[in-house]
């Protein structure tokens, strides 16, 4: 089904205007950390216990002390926490005085750091007047005891008209504050395929002895008015210093923890958000608030987590902890014996066992004078162990003949043979990155009622894992193991209850990455009815999962970009049809649409050469709808409206924006093979080397994995770059 209406011949363009804001030196000031993270409940059911906030706590501290550009004396970072060497215990009174002390300790210039890590609930407000659904978001402390009456509420409770009064006392005196909150509030879907190593940090109300319905009038409002889970202001706020906050989810969504990094020897337990911060942070510090929210959120659509939506606000634009660190190379001192090889980065900076790392003098070299190559063996958060490789096959390059031999001769003499043949004070720098474009499917969970049903979903899955003439690449795991996409074999009625519309035949449901489903209007996932035969189902089984697949590739690709700091820009806006009020649309918020409202476009080509612009359309039923393809010359402009909404589906949806360099005397990339009518017949390519190479390679549903060249051997290729725009889209209220 359609789900939009599309104007006319778009001239678009997408460009990732990534403008820094002005570089401002951390001199004398003073960097401050509180950070919180509560994973026992001492009046609660031992049930709502959690494991993931210590390591938050331990990985944020971590990565302050010894990783980050602008590094916290430990002396300033305190950490309320259970079961970590030297903390204070998360209860109330301790979180609160602890940040009375810090408002008093802290001066004009200072930078504070807080992160909270555990659950959040809403509770009747303590005054109506502040809140404009009559209700609080809070977390939780390790004291918070259970649900007294409807005038004292919850004991022991952080409610988050006192975060923001604490906060307004430290940014009174002039320092700037980040502030992340690692915990949801609610949650309104259900778990019909859930992953047995994920726990979602949700606490349901009778667990704290809430009575029934209580908060169900807060949910539909806040899904409606997109407010953030917690004000980290308050409403006399005056404060001259500045302010971040990250959320994990909105406040009618949960956030899971679960082992990270997957699949690795070395995963623990962590917040989902926390750790996707910490790891982009480290992969690139050199960022604003809003371009490390973009990698989050492109992390996030990247896995199919399209169940949790991460909030931002404040001042995005300003660099994360107040400076710039110059340009950002990911390379790294090696520390070398006659027997091993290492260096301080590792899992958090995407270095995983079988990364490729080039050899290099100075850490001023070019990635073409590598003297050797170097794969790590294995990685721990923050440090790794390396064995030398072989140098890896090289594509062909435009050099002359004499200087490429004499450049061959050059490198030979001294390659490396041996960890004594590598000079003192040599760099490793990442010599690829690489992308996994196999989809992760797991099987449906058996089941008494229709264990015949099953069986037939797993004999086709077992089908199409094995046809290599199949137009995607699937892994087929386990029930409940670490996937992509579940699949849950069920009637409606007995997920749903018996609501108007639910079906009472078996069928087989298509689920994300959380296995979530939920009974909101429009926001069904999709399902396959298991009444047909076999061929129909197995055609509908494959058609699905490669529509995911594609889009969930798109994802994978967009936070790579060739193009520099304001080459291109680009900018949507929601213009409402109510009152005709526009709402900027950026990569990191996302504006609630309704039918009639239109997305309206302006973008500019700075660039010396044309590029060929690509608009597509990801619908919350992962169709692919393509709008336009043009080519916007240097100095060119466009400004127009791009869509509008309609009534036919609703939920989270995705403006996806490519652009390409584009070449003298070649015809305008377009990119309408990848829309989803139609599966396109399987083609056998080989390696992938580019943005333009891989988004092709999709559009045949091939690829397995696809590899971005760093340095020298990016030359004589087009530029290119993916992002995303999210948008949600919601009935029209009365």
């Amino acid at each position: 089904m359609k789900a939009r209406f599309f104007l006319s011949s778009l001239g678009g363009v997408f460009a990732l205007a990534l403008a820094f804001a002005p570089t401002s030196l951390a001199i004398a000031r003073t960097n401050h950390a509180v950070i919180v993270g509560v994973t026992e409940y001492s009046e609660l059911p031992k049930s709502n216990s959690l494991v993931g906030p210590r390591n938050d706590a331990l990985l944020a501290r971590d990565y302050l002390t010894k990783q980050a550009p602008v590094r916290f004396d430990p002396r300033h970072v305190i950490i309320l926490a259970d079961d970590v060497e030297g903390a204070k215990e998360p209860t109330l009174a301790l979180i609160l005085l602890t940040l009375d002390e810090l408002s008093a300790r802290v001066q004009n210039g200072d930078f504070v750091y807080l992160h909270f890590s555990g659950h959040g609930l809403q509770q009747p407000a303590e005054d109506p007047s502040t809140e404009t659904d009559g209700y609080d978001e809070i977390f939780l402390p390790k004291d918070t005891g259970r649900w007294v009456d409807h005038s004292k509420h919850l004991p022991n409770a952080l409610i988050d008209n006192k975060v923001g009064e604490a906060l307004d006392k430290i940014r009174a005196k002039g320092a700037f504050v980040w502030v992340v909150f690692d915990a949801c509030h609610s949650g309104t879907a259900t778990r019909a395929a859930p992953a047995e190593t994920v726990v979602e940090r949700k606490i349901d109300p009778d667990a704290v002895g809430m009575p029934p319905g209580m908060l169900s009038s807060a949910l539909r409002n806040k899904l409606l008015t997109g407010e953030v889970p917690i004000e980290v202001t308050s409403t006399t706020s005056a404060a001259k210093g500045g302010i971040v906050a990250f959320y994990a989810a909105q406040t009618n969504e949960t956030t899971p923890e679960m082992p990270l990094p997957k699949e690795t020897a070395e995963a623990q337990i962590y917040g989902l958000f926390t750790y996707t911060l910490f790891s982009k942070l480290t992969e690139n510090p050199n960022v604003t608030y809003q371009q490390l929210a973009e990698a989050i959120l492109q992390q996030y659509a990247s896995i199919n987590r399209t169940s949790t939506t991460p909030l931002f606000e404040g001042d995005l634009g300003t660099p994360v902890f107040g400076t710039m660190v110059g340009s950002f190379i990911p390379q790294w001192p090696l520390d070398v014996t006659d027997r091993s090889a290492t260096i301080q980065a590792g899992l958090l900076h995407g270095l995983v066992p079988g990364s490729r790392l080039a050899i290099l003098e100075k850490p001023s070299s070019k990635i073409e004078e590598a003297i050797g190559f170097f794969e790590v063996k294995s990685s721990a958060n923050f440090s790794s162990r390396l064995a030398l490789v072989p140098a890896p096959e090289q594509r062909p390059r435009t050099f002359p003949p004499i200087k490429e031999q004499t450049a061959k001769a050059a490198r030979a003499s001294r390659s490396v043979r041996s960890l004594r043949d590598i000079p003192p004070g040599s760099y490793v720098r990442l010599s690829e990155a690489a992308y996994d474009f196999t989809l992760k499917v797991a099987r449906p969970a058996a089941s008494k009622e229709f264990a015949h049903e099953v069986a037939i979903v797993n004999e086709l899955l077992d089908s199409l894992a094995a046809d290599k003439e199949a137009s995607l690449h699937l892994e087929i795991v386990g029930p409940g193991k670490d996937a992509d996409v579940r699949l849950a074999v069920f009637a409606e009625e007995g997920a749903m209850g018996s609501s108007l519309g639910a079906g009472s035949d078996p069928a087989l449901w298509i689920l994300s990455q959380s296995g979530e489903m939920s009974g909101e209007e429009g926001q069904r996932p999709p399902s396959i009815t298991l009444q047909s035969d076999r061929s129909s189902i197995r055609d509908a089984v494959a058609q699905y999962l490669t529509r995911i697949y594609r889009a969930t590739n798109l994802a994978r690709i967009s936070e790579t970009s060739d193009y520099g700091v304001g080459e291109l820009a680009l900018a949507f806006t929601l213009r409402r049809k109510a009152n005709g009020k526009e709402v900027e649309i950026t990569t990191t918020n996302m504006p609630a649409g309704v039918p009639g409202d239109r997305v309206h476009v302006r973008a500019r080509n700075n660039t010396s050469t044309a590029v060929d612009i690509n608009i597509l359309y990801l619908g919350s039923d992962f169709s692919i709808t393509h709008i336009d393809a043009e080519r916007l010359q240097p100095s060119a402009v466009l400004d127009k409206d791009l869509l509008e909404f309609t009534d036919t589906s609703y939920g989270r949806e995705l403006i996806v924006a490519v652009f390409t360099e584009a070449r003298p005397l070649t015809a305008t990339l377009d990119l309408s093979f990848l829309a989803q009518e139609g599966l396109e017949k399987a083609d056998t390519r080989g390696g992938m080397h580019g943005i333009q190479d891989m988004i092709l390679g999709m559009g045949f549903a091939s690829i397995r994995r696809g590899a971005e060249p760093i340095g020298k051997a990016a030359e004589g290729r087009p530029r290119g770059a993916v992002t995303l725009f999210p948008v949600r889209t919601v009935p029209q209220q009365p």
